[in-house]
């Protein structure tokens, strides 16, 4: 396949609303494993839904590409129909979009040589994300695994910045309180 890495996303989005198959393709390309994984996280490591879920977005740009304004980010819209479309999915599931209060049951650290490598830690990360509620999982995700800018975010959330910047000191927080029950464990086992 052709590569079009000169060609702007704004503009591969103007050749996929003209119905020119290579631009969807290429954008394809360029975000399917992004949102995949945004989607992965979101949805809380089910990966068979986050799949279906990717399939939707895409084929609502495939459906109804008009919807996209060429003078906007595209990176911004995408996330902002991915983030809206996981909404919805949650909402037909009658979930709560804040499960507030949501733990799991976690085991123990299995090994007490493990220490504070970098794997585990990546590990109890996930698992502390994973029970983030809804809203801050999605900041922080979108903030430090996407690589979002704040008033990016801002944008594909549809809330004020300060709103933002709440929420993600919030994850940060709570994150902060989990991991650090984390290494006190850790280093009690020593």
């Amino acid at each position: 396949m052709k590569k079009y890495t000169n060609i702007s996303d704004e503009e591969l989005m103007r050749h996929v609303q003209k119905g020119v198959e290579w631009a969807f393709n290429e954008l394809y390309q360029r975000y399917s494993q992004r949102i995949l994984y945004f989607l992965y996280k979101m949805l809380k490591q089910d990966e068979a839904k986050a799949q279906d879920l990717l399939q939707d977005v895409f084929l609502k740009i495939v459906e109804a590409p008009e919807k996209f304004d060429v003078n906007q980010s595209f990176k911004t819209w995408i996330f902002t129909v991915t983030a809206n479309h996981c909404k919805n999915y949650f909402r037909t599931q009658k979930r709560s979009i804040v499960e507030l209060g949501a733990t799991s049951s976690r085991e123990g650290i299995e090994k007490k040589d493990e220490g504070l490598n970098t794997e585990a830690f990546h590990q109890k990360l996930n698992e502390a994300l994973m029970d983030l509620p809804y809203k801050y999982r999605e900041v922080f995700i979108l903030k430090y695994k996407e690589g979002l800018q704040l008033k990016e975010i801002a944008l594909v959330m549809e809330c004020p910045l300060g709103t933002v910047k709440s929420r993600l000191s919030s994850a940060t927080k709570l994150l902060g309180k989990r991991l650090a029950q984390y290494k006190k464990d850790v280093l009690s086992n020593y």
